[in-house]
């Protein structure tokens, strides 16, 4: 029997102390569902000591199994003699099991706290900072595990003007992009200490720590030199996306002569500086970074309308090269006395849709071939056929901007009297 009573002593040890290692995450549920916010960091005090508390739960339950388990020695001298007792079922192993299973439960709480937790949408859009947003990072006390960042973040979700949060209980902090003429600092940090946790500091995310980066991109397409090249930009913005350690997006202005890069927080500016360096060296795509002045001047405009494209975005310039490259084509063949009014509009849309194919179908910018662009000269010349007769359509080359036309920005490539989407 002095085994039994062992058995229950450890059991209910186990279960104690794994209550103790799991209270400073429990509680911020039970004061959720309470509407107590006081009790969220009560227990907070004990996370320095929840790995021991861990330690000695699997301990004393290794224990109360061992006694429940063990054999139990018998004697020919009072194997008959006493008639075994029924064991109740708080000492049974029943009873042990169930409290082996809550203690587990407990124990591993963190894990699945967020389940408790209504999921808040922060925005994914990446927000440029301005003269109306700010970011500021709060430092907080009380915050234990991934439970206690979700019941933050519940609170922050709920306060106007604020547009992205990022809440860390390993770091202790949460990094808020808010709109300074809907809130200020003082309501975020009410917000946040209602959750029961306390803010001790705060401080302001200077311009030069920014999350969006601008450059200088000599992307602008020879071919049409109103907007950028939508063809050779699309894969660089696509490699820079695949840094997803470190960037969040990255755009193109519709002028081709600014990338914008989004940066996750916190990434050092000599990760950044690397990341650009690879990428670009492999486009062979030369970007430098605009100054402090020339980039606030489009932070107004970003990443809202029309005026950027992110990534495979940039497809939709590349369909507008298209529509501009047929009609210089159009109006070349108007030249020669070849196009009449009742199929030159449509000539002009077979001649769009055959350059659309090309630029959207690529792969890869290389995919710009020699023999690519014969594939879409002989297409070119066999739609025409259809309107002027066989034979009678003549060769015809990519219309390449002039100088005068182009100007000073820099193209996608050196003007050689072929455009940027001249033959390889």
């Amino acid at each position: 029997m002095s085994g039994i009573k062992l058995s229950g002593t450890f059991t209910g040890a186990g279960f104690l102390s794994a209550m103790a290692a799991s209270l400073c995450c429990v509680l911020p549920v039970i004061a959720l569902l309470a509407g107590s916010s006081s009790l969220a960091a009560s227990f907070s005090w004990l996370e320095p000591a929840r790995p021991y508390l861990i330690g000695v739960s699997l301990v004393v339950l290794a224990i109360a199994w061992y006694s429940k388990l063990k054999p139990v020695k018998t004697t020919t001298m009072d194997c008959n003699c006493e008639i075994p007792k029924k064991v109740s079922f708080l000492q049974s192993k029943a009873f042990l099991a169930i409290v082996t299973v809550v203690a587990i439960g407990l124990m591993s709480f963190p894990l699945y706290a967020n389940i408790f937790y209504p999921q808040p949408q922060p925005q994914a859009t990446p927000v440029a900072l301005n003269d109306t947003k700010q970011q500021v990072r709060f430092a907080i006390q009380g915050m234990t595990c991934a439970g206690c960042e979700s019941h933050v973040n519940k609170e922050l979700a709920k306060v106007k003007g604020v547009e992205v949060f990022n809440t860390s209980y390993s770091t202790n902090s949460s990094l808020v992009t808010f709109d300074q003429t809907e809130v200020d600092v003082k309501t975020i940090t009410a917000a946040i200490q209602k959750t029961g946790y306390k803010v001790t500091a705060h401080n302001l995310v200077t311009a030069s720590t920014s999350t969006v980066s601008f450059y200088k991109a000599p992307l602008v397409c020879q071919a049409a030199p109103s907007i950028g090249c939508g063809s050779k930009a699309k894969f660089m913005l696509i490699d820079l996306e695949k840094h997803k350690e470190a960037v969040e997006g990255a755009w193109l202005n519709k002028k081709g002569t600014v990338v914008a890069v989004k940066w996750l927080p916190n990434t050092a500016n000599g990760k950044r500086a690397e990341i650009i360096q690879t990428v670009s060296t492999s486009h062979n795509i030369g970007i430098t970074a605009l100054a402090s002045a020339e980039s606030k001047s489009y932070t107004a405009s970003f990443p809202k309308g029309s005026a950027w494209y992110k990534g495979k975005e940039v497809d939709k310039l590349s369909q507008q090269e298209a529509a501009i490259i047929a009609k210089n084509t159009i109006a070349g063949y108007k030249k020669e006395g070849l196009i009449k009014p009742a199929f030159e509009k449509q000539f002009e849309k077979d001649i769009t849709g055959i350059y659309t194919n090309l630029f959207l179908s690529i792969s890869s910018y290389k995919d710009l071939t020699t023999e690519a662009y014969n594939k879409v000269e002989r297409q070119i010349q066999q739609a025409g056929e259809k309107y002027v007769g066989k034979g009678k359509m003549p060769h015809v080359e990519l219309c390449t901007a002039t100088s005068l036309v182009f100007g000073k920005e820099p193209a996608c490539s050196a003007e050689s009297g072929k455009s940027c989407c001249s033959k390889k």
